[in-house]
């Protein structure tokens, strides 16, 4: 499989949303369509791995909310999070132990796993109907949510509008002696995740998609894969996996729709979640 991630959108069929169920654990239906995914050079802070190419999806779900601590226990039986609320964003827990919740969860639901777990060695039964980790290029579409902009709060993000650490608004390193120049002033640094949708949702009806916690995504990190692509799913291998979106303590040029996060699977941080998804 091929990988793919972040980047600006043009958004080529028209997206809607509609809600699947209601609460923390709803889902969005995304209806596919083409993007650019990546960043323009132009882009403030932009990374090197962030090279801009055309992607094309299928219709997919995603959760409207981050997995909270209450649904993470009632199915795996416990709580590892370092802040503990149920109402809060389960963190603290590595890659291999969403995907675990993603088949727990599809078992008790009467769904067919989407993943054969094998110690480390996960397979993604791609036509399973069980829930599963978003691929990075479908992150960033349901985040982008049909915008080309750094955030898809446009140009800027402000602590009133997500999680984050509030003193290090966008482009506040080239501006610290300048800050009239600033779109977003440096604002609250709140240091903890707060409850899932405490700010406005995006477009598409997806909330805390930039801050509160970092999300996992199903792709092994690795270069973009240049040229049109198609559903792409990222490497079959690497040694580290995606995760978008950034939490509660980083900048907001962590918070970019194009910014790419990657960890060993193992990895396990306080700032650290994820959603699901599922195929339609």
């Amino acid at each position: 499989m091929k990988t793919f991630l972040v980047c600006s959108i043009t958004i080529f069929a028209a997206v809607t949303a509609a809600a699947q169920t209601q609460g923390a654990d709803s889902f969005v239906l995304i209806k596919g369509g083409t993007f650019t995914m990546g960043s323009p050079a132009t882009e403030a802070w932009r990374e090197q791995d962030e090279i801009s190419h055309r992607v094309t999806l299928r219709n997919f779900y995603i959760g409207k909310h981050e997995i909270t601590q209450g649904s993470y226990r009632e199915i795996m039986g416990n709580n590892p999070s370092e802040f503990k609320d149920d109402h809060l964003p389960v963190e603290n827990v590595n890659w291999l132990e969403a995907i675990q919740y993603c088949n727990a969860r599809s078992v008790k639901e009467g769904l067919t796993p989407a993943y054969t777990i094998n110690g480390e060695n996960v397979r993604w039964n791609t036509s399973a109907n069980g829930y599963r980790l978003p691929t990075e290029a479908e992150w960033e579409y349901a985040c982008r949510a049909g915008t080309t902009t750094p955030f898809n709060t446009e140009n800027s993000i402000s602590p009133q509008q997500a999680n984050y650490f509030g003193h290090y608004p966008y482009t506040i390193e080239e501006n610290y002696f300048s800050q009239s120049k600033l779109e977003t002033k440096p604002g609250e640094y709140r240091q903890k995740p707060v409850p899932v949708g405490s700010f406005s949702a995006n477009k598409w009806g997806l909330f805390d998609m930039h801050g509160n916690v970092g999300e996992w995504c199903w792709d092994w990190y690795g270069e973009y894969v240049t040229g049109t692509q198609t559903n792409p799913a990222g490497p079959e291998t690497g040694t580290m996996h995606i995760s978008r979106g950034g939490g509660w303590n980083d900048f907001a040029k962590h918070l970019r729709s194009a910014y790419r996060s990657a960890n060993p699977l193992s990895h396990k941080m306080f700032n650290l979640g994820f959603r699901l998804a599922r195929n339609v």
